[in-house]
């Protein structure tokens, strides 16, 4: 069960990785559409100043969760790495994250 935890977890953090480039890339388009910057065929008129701070927020939660990603792979898994990564996946949406913590908890520590 530690391997399937392992496992939840990379595939988790790869998807919040996606999760911070989408981020990354609506941001740029606020900002351009901000500053009036036409683009021939793309319609960014609807991204506002509130997309931009919800897409900023995003991105920090994205970075953080990575960063906690890493330091938990790096630490080894432990109980409590787990339940936050359940929490996470709870609150983040990520089915991943969530079986993974859900995995973790579940396995035997030797």
């Amino acid at each position: 069960m530690e391997k399937a935890s392992s496992v939840m977890y990379t595939i988790g953090n790869f998807f919040t990785w996606l999760l911070a480039i989408v981020s990354i890339i609506g941001i740029v388009f606020c900002g351009l559409n901000l500053a009036h910057v036409n683009i021939p065929n793309v319609d960014i008129s609807g991204l506002t100043v509130g997309n931009l701070v919800y897409l900023s927020i995003v991105l920090l939660v994205a970075i953080i969760t990575i960063g906690l990603a890493r330091r938990a792979k790096k630490q080894g898994t432990s109980k409590g790495w787990d339940l936050l990564f359940l929490i996470l996946g709870i609150i983040g949406a990520n089915i991943f994250y969530f079986l993974g913590g859900l995995f973790g908890l579940i396995a035997r520590r030797r």
